[in-house]
Formats: C-alpha cells, structure tokens, sequence
C-alpha cells in the first residue's frame, strides 16, 4: 500500500471512531431521556396493581405493562430504575423492599409490617394504634384525641365516632372485659379494610356499601331524633308554667331517643367489624382504596412519597381530594354537633346553675335548722343527764326503803310467830282447863 493509501486508511478510521463516538453520545441521552420520560410516566401512574399478564420479563426485570407518552410500550424495565425512581422516599416502618414491584404487593408489605406492630402490643395500645389516643394536655387541661389508623381511615363522621368510641378508656374504666373486646373489634375493622384491596366484585362492593349507608344513615335518623326529643326536654325546662308530668314524660322520652342512638352505633360497629369492605368496585376504585389505605398508615414525608409513587400522583392526588372532602363534611358534622352540644350545656347549665342556688338556700335552712337541732340535742341531753341522776337517788332511796320494809316484815313475821306461839299456848290451857272443868262437872254429877 502506498503512502497515500496509508494516509486514506488513517483518515477513515479516524471518521469512523468519531461517527462511533457522537453514536454513542446520541444513544446514551437518547437512554437517558427515555428513562427519564417512562420516570415521568412512572409517578403519573404509579408501578402495575399486580404483575401485568403475559409478560415475561425473566428474572433480571420488573414487568411494567405501561404506555408511555401515549404510544411506546414498555413491557418491562431494570430494577435500577426503579431503585432511582423510589430514591429518597422512606418508610422502613411498613417497606418490604427498597422498591414495589406491583402495587398490590405493596399494600402485602404493608399489611406484614403493620401486623406485626400489633402482635406484641397488649390491648391497650392496639387499641391505640388502630383507634387513637385520648391524653390530657397539662397546658390546657383538655383530654386530646390523637387519631389512629382507623380514625384517619373513617370515610364518614358515624365511623369516626364508632371508633373513638371503640377508643375512649372510660368504656373499659367501668367494665375492665371491654379492653379485649374493643382490641378484636378493631383488629377485625382493620382486617376488612385491608381485604378489600385484594378483591374486585362490583356486586359484593355495593352490597356491602349499602348495608353501611343504611347503618350510617339509621345513625343520622336516630341522631336527629335524640335531638329533637332534647330540644323538647329542654323547652319545657324553660317555661315557667311547665307541667312537671309533661317534663317528666320529655326527659324519659330524651333518654329513650338517647339509648336508642346508642343501639345504631352498636349496630354500625358490628357492620364495620363484621361486613365491612371486602371488595372493591373495579380497578379504579381498587386504585383509590389503596391508596387510602397505604397513605393513612403513617404522616411522615417520605412515607408519603413513597405511596404516591406507588399508586402513581394521579391516583393519590384522587384519593386525597376524596379524604379531604370526607374531612370537610366530618368537620361540619362536628362543628354542628358542637353548636348543639354547646347549646345544650347552657340549657343544662342555666338548669344546674339554678338547681343549685335553690339547693344552697335550701343547705342553708337545713344548716339553721341543725344548729338549733343541736342546740336542743344539748339541753335534752343534759336534761337527760340530771333525771338519770335523779332516778339513781330514787333508785337507791328505793333500795334503802326496801331493806327498811324487809327488817320490818321480819320483824313483824318474828312478832306474828311469838303471838301465834301465846296463842297456842293460851288454846293449850283453855282445853286443860275445858278438860279439867268436865271432870269436875262429872264428879259432882257421881256425888
């Protein structure tokens, strides 16, 4: 080869390493920007609710199923990405692996993670974990309800209250059996939240949420009833001319209405821990339930990520707008009942308030009245004591008499027996004599 073609070859192979290098830096940001594109997708809709069917992305991949800007498939991808994805996010607390494969194993992690918590606690503080806790603020010296994970989880205001109820110490202050009782109730609760992430049947799931809406809505009827039966209690409290049977009649009334709200809520808690919610709707709402329940198990930021990278921002953005205005209409549920309780305890108040002042004036005439009962109890009592001493002088006069009288009558009966001895004595001579004066007679009668 000449010098010439030796120069060409030079020339040639230099181009062609420089085409090779350019390639390679196109392919590398061309890698990149699709990694960071099916990233994007990735937290739109989070990893696959379970493992996606006829993919077989063997062993060194992770099955995806996805679509990404639309219309590039992906069918699987590295576990490095997402490792990167899910990079920064915590949640050691509930976290089985570094990242979710499927969403559904997620939500299985999560379930091992949280049942065993609860194994090692008494009954107590699962009941606090899954319920809440009511602890006094030495600041304010109010009782503070810091929710669970049920209570964060409660759809409606009723089901927030049949967990706080299931929560508050002072039901098993009064029957110590009740901690147990109350721990399995919402241990079972938590159970069927949990099974409904596991089911889609569109049948059971509106089975099972009407037979709740109707407990519910038996709650809100009862409720309003016992309202209104107190509205009338408390307006007969009021007036001043009012029949005391008819105010009776009212506050037996208001206590009836009052057990019988009671009763639903037994009821709505026995539908919660025994129907509950053990299927979901379709996928979407499979989507939302999971996210629900991955997102209330822990309020940490990077607990937090980590769910909404799990189910994708589109579904835990939803999940958080339904929350939220489930909140909303709790809080004007609450706010409402506090409006009506404060109302009531004015009208109990102003009760009270006047019970008392009456009960005051009437302490204070009882308390003349035992002062003079006492000052009367003083005479009596030494009244008492100078005729005990009197009846003891007359008592010893008595005894001193007594003894006077028996030496007399003995005396007496000492005299008697000396007469009667006289007398016998004289009778003794009168029949000598009687004897002696017939033999005389009959001694002149012979002469």
């Amino acid at each position: 080869m000449g010098t010439l073609g030796k120069i060409l070859l030079f020339v040639n192979f230099v181009a062609f390493g420089g085409l090779m290098y350019f390639a390679t830096n196109a392919w590398a940001a061309r890698q990149a920007a699709s990694a960071n594109a099916l990233k994007h997708q990735l937290a739109i809709v989070g990893v696959p609710v379970v493992a996606p069917p006829g993919i077989d992305a063997g062993s060194d991949n992770v099955a995806l199923g996805t679509v990404v800007s639309g219309f590039y498939p992906v069918d699987s991808v590295r576990p490095k990405l997402l490792e990167d994805l899910f990079t920064g996010t915590s949640g050691e607390e509930f976290a089985g692996t570094p990242f979710p494969r499927t969403q559904v194993e997620a939500v299985e992690a999560a379930k091992r993670k949280a049942d065993a918590k609860l194994s090692g606690l008494p009954p107590v503080e699962q009941i606090a974990t899954l319920g809440g806790r009511y602890t006094a603020d030495p600041a304010t010296k109010r009782v503070v309800f810091t929710p669970g994970w049920l209570a964060n989880m409660a759809e409606t205001y009723a089901e927030r209250a049949v967990v706080r109820k299931l929560a508050d110490p002072t039901a098993w202050e009064r029957q110590p059996d009740k901690k147990e009782a109350n721990a399995k109730t919402l241990l079972a609760m938590f159970e069927r939240r949990f099974d409904a992430l596991n089911k889609v049947d569109a049948k059971q799931a509106d089975a099972e949420a009407a037979a709740i809406k109707g407990a519910t809505d038996t709650v809100r009827t009862a409720n309003d009833e016992a309202k209104r039966k107190y509205a009338a209690y408390t307006a007969l409290i009021a007036a001043p001319d009012a029949d005391p049977a008819a105010t009776t009649t009212a506050a037996t009334a208001a206590a009836a209405a009052l057990d019988k709200l009671n009763e639903t809520y037994a009821g709505l808690q026995a539908v919660l821990a025994t129907v509950g919610t053990t299927a979901s709707r379709d996928e979407g709402d499979r989507r939302k339930r999971i996210a629900h329940t991955l997102m209330n198990l822990a309020e940490n930021a990077g607990w937090q990520k980590r769910v909404a990278l799990t189910v994708g921002l589109r579904t835990y953005l939803a999940a958080l707008s339904d929350q939220a205005n489930r909140f909303q209409k709790m809080a004007g549920s609450a706010e409402q009942q506090i409006i009506l309780d404060q109302a009531r305890f004015a009208d109990e108040y102003d009760l009270l308030k006047n019970l008392a002042i009456g009960q005051s004036l009437l302490l204070r005439s009882q308390v003349a009245v035992r002062g003079d009962l006492q000052v009367q109890r003083s005479k009596d009592a030494e009244a008492v004591t100078q005729r005990q001493l009197l009846l003891e002088d007359r008592r010893a006069t008595l005894a001193a008499s007594q003894e006077r009288v028996a030496a007399q009558l003995a005396a007496q009966g000492e005299t008697e027996r000396r007469l009667f001895d006289v007398q016998k004595a004289v009778g003794d001579t009168l029949r000598k004599s009687f004897d002696l004066e017939a033999d005389l007679a009959a001694a002149e009668v012979n002469k």
